[in-house]
């Protein structure tokens, strides 16, 4: 029975036309129209809402639990802080192809946090439309958004190869689930859902308790019972092994499994069709991506390694083709002898020898840079993505915003995630991803091949197993900006899958789309599709299997359990990893003494005070959820001597991320009129509604970022002011009037009273974080300062890193 369908708005503000579910595109304008299918979780109490339903005015009810956003052009809801409860989806954001992110927040009536419903987006559901074989043998047919089948309802018509492959999803997903606190999903039937060889989790509650890999054991042995009988013995074995506790680490279990999934590789031949393209762009002078195999040809191996590269070059006419070229040269001469393997490998030395590979190409171009003498914006690099087969595998390793997606029968999926910005908030759990977006530089880089030395390099280096018919898209983001892949894979990559077309042939089209519908960047494209084919020939020798169990590999750190499936981490932007994930409470404001001085003016009679309260304040920045210092004692202090002499600012003399500045006390000439700097919402003119306020001389700011665009000649340097040298003034006040300077002209009418000024906004320490030429900045600044607790007291401690713009 079809399930009544929603109206999905038009996301163009200048059009908003009602469309039916079902349109791909607006009926109006022929823009692409997102579908979004939410899980709702949270809320106490929370009511059973019926088909047809609307809440919050936007959210139409598909059935309890399952909603589908109306208004998908809107921001949903943000939190203003991030409550415990859905840290663990942020922090898990590099695992999304397993684990759902939060939307928004769907408002609930009154301020009771515990009724709050929380929207969970690319969960285990399956979109409207969607073709699914809903028996094995059976003919797909459409599904109406209903949740993926359960792992235990798909498990006993799965093939051996499946069956081995979704545990060993399990055993990678372990070691990350623990330290987050929710590996309890992974032992609830009920939350493991599949979507072909993938594993997804429908939500992820945290745990009363502290689980124990021990515990997989009598899930999995439960699972044996209906097993495929080629591997039961194996997989009742395991499971014996872990409940004894033989197998204590992820790392040992992932292992045990590896072997297994070996064996059973051996029943499927897979074919891997690859083809690459690039092309310069209708708006760019020059190309500088580059791809490996050359552009326009197409080659098939048969269960032997393959290889394809895609680069897009950093530096401009600077120097970002040689870049690229110079890491597809480097690339594929060292992974030559890797390629050239037909047997098997050990998947952690095939991920040694790529990332060794990254490693030697980075510094060729580091050493160009340095031998060319270039610096900052001016040193050449390149984002990678690569997709490496070998047998029944697929190593996709990347680097910067190139992309790689999986596009399946049932759906296609972003399997790298940028490195970002935005996506660094949200794996710190500072930020959820569409808020992260709306930042200022958000899209800036945090790293590319080139830019510095191999020891601060981190690459993400992830495996699959391939059992099913699939194909991997790697792309530069000339084809990936504003949702393009999302928007035509059905139309462009999944007739690759039913032989409808030549890989070579969607190559040449999916450019055809980033030119047309993009059009602001060179375009590379990469496919890599898999054809499984089962030999009917071939068989299982479960003995053989049951021997793989006999010695278990000694136990590694449990840091070591993460490199295949979790992103490797920058220890300069994250927290150390063996920390559990908690919220630190703000720390409660001291309250100021009071002041002698204050005392002497209420004798006086120069005013009347009655008292002095400090009210604790939460920073409601999503860069950081840290305490603030404590507030400044205003006890007065001596009268400063005239400021010393500036010293001669060079082109040498830059402004980085993580220093504290302070301002001098009288500014310079450069600074701007009122002799004051303005704090600005977004980098560029000082106009009235893109103004925070005033910073005022001998304020101490930290520098929260820095960033500048190619057509800007000027960085722009992002600062939090951390304390004030005097009280700050409410918003809105206005000073004294002052008298004309001398040979004004009076206004029409000598007795006219002059103008009010208008209001004078001082920036508060605390503030949200704000802009400032860094040419206007760099002479107001005091040499050799050093900041007290006192003077760092309203920022946070650890600031980010220094992004670069790619663009």
């Amino acid at each position: 029975m079809n399930k009544p369908s929603a109206i999905i708005y038009c996301p163009n503000f200048t059009c908003q036309s009602p469309n039916p579910e079902t349109q791909k595109f607006c009926q109006k304008c022929g823009t692409p129209l997102p579908k979004r299918y939410l899980w709702a979780v949270g809320g106490t109490g929370r009511p059973s809402y019926q088909p047809g339903d609307i809440l919050a005015d936007r959210y139409w009810v598909k059935e309890d639990q399952i909603l589908v956003d109306t208004k998908p052009g809107v921001l949903p809801e943000m939190p203003i802080e991030i409550p415990g409860a859905i840290i663990p989806y942020l922090k898990l954001f590099p695992l999304r192809l397993h684990v759902p992110q939060v939307y928004g927040r769907l408002p609930s009536k009154g301020n009771d946090p515990n009724r709050d419903i929380w929207l969970l987006e690319e969960t285990a559901i399956y979109p409207e439309g969607t073709m699914v074989a809903v028996r094995k043998g059976q003919a797909p047919e459409a599904v109406h958004a209903q949740l993926m089948p359960l792992l235990t309802d798909s498990w006993a018509d799965a093939s051996p190869m499946r069956q081995l492959n979704w545990l060993w999803q399990i055993a990678q997903l372990w070691y990350p689930f623990k330290k987050e606190g929710v590996a309890q999903s992974l032992l609830n039937p009920g939350l493991l859902r599949v979507e072909g060889s993938l594993l997804r989790l429908l939500e992820l509650p945290r745990d009363a308790t502290t689980p124990d890999l021990s515990e997989l054991g009598p899930l999995w042995l439960s699972l044996a019972k209906t097993a495929h009988p080629a591997i039961a013995p194996y997989l009742e074995r395991l499971s014996q092994m872990l409940t004894r506790g033989d197998v204590q680490t992820p790392s040992q279990l992932t292992e045990l499994l590896d072997r297994g999934l070996s064996l059973c590789g051996e029943l499927y031949k897979r074919t891997y069709y690859i083809a690459t393209g690039t092309d310069r762009g209708p708006t760019r002078r020059r190309n500088e991506d580059a791809c490996y195999p050359p552009s326009g040809t197409s080659r098939a191996t048969s269960d032997t390694s393959g290889l394809a590269i895609v680069c897009d070059g950093i530096g401009g006419h600077e120097g970002g083709n040689v870049a690229s070229n110079l890491a597809i040269e480097t690339l594929q001469q060292h992974l030559e002898s890797l390629l050239a393997e037909n047997t098997q490998s050990d998947p952690h030395r095939i991920m040694e020898q790529i990332e060794s590979a990254v490693g030697i190409a980075n510094d060729r171009i580091a050493s160009r840079n340095d031998e060319e003498q270039r610096q900052a914006r001016q040193r050449m690099g390149t984002t990678l993505v690569m997709a490496l087969t070998h047998r029944h595998e697929i190593y996709i390793n990347h680097i910067g915003d190139s992309r790689a997606y999986w596009i399946t029968s049932t759906g296609c999926r972003q399997v790298t995630l940028d490195d970002d910005v935005a996506s660094r908030e949200v794996r710190l759990g500072y930020s959820l991803y569409r808020d992260a977006l709306q930042q200022g530089a958000a899209g800036s880089l945090i790293q590319a091949l080139g830019m510095g030395a191999s020891s601060v390099l981190h690459p993400t280096v992830q495996r699959f197993i391939m059992d099913e018919d699939s194909a991997f898209l790697l792309c530069s983001d000339g084809l990936s900006d504003n949702d393009r892949v999302e928007q035509y894979w059905e139309t462009e990559i999944l007739p690759i899958l039913s032989g409808e077309f030549p890989v070579l042939r969607s190559v040449t089209k999916l450019i055809d789309i980033g030119n047309f519908h993009n059009g602001h960047d060179n375009v590379t494209v990469g496919l890599v599709y898999c054809k499984v084919e089962p030999i009917r020939s071939a068989g299982l020798d479960a003995r053989l299997l049951v021997a793989q169990l006999q010695s278990v590999p000694p136990a590694e750190p449990l840091e070591d359990s993460q490199q295949t499936v979790f992103p490797k981490k920058d220890p300069d932007t994250l927290k150390p990893e063996d920390a559990p994930t908690e919220l630190r409470p703000s720390a409660r404001p001291r309250r100021s003494k009071l002041p002698m001085l204050l005392g002497i003016l209420l004798l006086l009679g120069l005013g009347v005070v009655a008292g002095l309260v400090l009210t604790q304040e939460e920073w409601q920045n999503p860069i950081a959820d840290l305490p603030l210092g404590q507030a400044e004692d205003p006890t007065p202090t001596e009268p400063e001597t005239d400021p010393p002499p500036i010293p001669e600012i060079t082109e040498q003399a830059t402004i980085k991320p993580g220093q504290y500045l302070q301002l001098r006390r009288s500014f310079t000439e450069e600074a701007p009129e009122d002799g004051e700097l303005v704090l600005l919402r977004q980098p560029g003119e000082a106009l009235p509604g893109n103004q925070y306020g005033f910073i005022p001389g001998g304020s101490v700011l930290l520098v929260m970022g820095k960033q500048q665009a190619v057509s800007d000649p000027d960085a722009w340097v992002q600062v939090q002011v951390c304390s004030t040298p005097e009280p700050v003034e409410s918003p809105g006040t206005v000073p004294a009037p002052v008298s004309p300077a001398e040979g004004a002209s009076e206004p029409a009418g000598e007795d006219a009273p002059t103008p009010a000024a208008p209001p004078r906004v001082v920036v508060r320490p605390s503030s949200n974080p704000g802009w400032i030429s860094e040419k206007l900045l760099l002479p107001q600044v005091q040499p050799n300062f050093a900041p007290t607790a006192t003077e760092r007291g309203g920022c946070i401690d650890e600031p980010n890193p220094q992004p670069f713009e790619v663009r």
